[in-house]
């Protein structure tokens, strides 16, 4: 009878543990993966490669921001040729550059809507 007690308390350890350990994937560190990682584009978009940056700071028409992981991105509006004056401090924004031309290669930046 001892034996068969301690097998039935081993095996509820290990299935709490599992059970745990599934919850924290399921609702904790999967949502947690950084999003400035580059990403698949929809088909139309395919020659792109996209990052997602946290608007830190704006100076004049010059833009800073980084991402979840850490990499920073600057870039100017005037360069960009498009309007960007509903970008805020704080903002989301998704960066798409070419494929082609990686550095230097920013071609739009957009504002992530929630």
């Amino acid at each position: 009878m001892g034996k068969i007690r301690v097998k039935l308390t081993i095996l509820l350890v290990l299935a709490a543990v599992l059970a745990g350990g599934f919850y924290y994937l399921k609702n904790g560190s999967m949502k947690d993966v950084s999003t400035a990682l580059s990403q698949t584009v929809s088909s139309e978009e395919k020659n792109y490669t996209v990052y997602e940056y946290k608007i830190t700071k704006i100076d004049g028409t010059e833009y800073q921001g980084i991402s979840d992981n850490g990499t920073k991105i600057i870039f100017n509006s005037k360069n960009l040729d498009q309007k960007l004056s509903d970008i805020k401090e704080g903002d989301k924004v998704k960066a798409y550059f070419s494929n082609a031309n990686r550095i230097d290669g920013l071609i739009r930046v957009v504002k992530v809507t929630n």
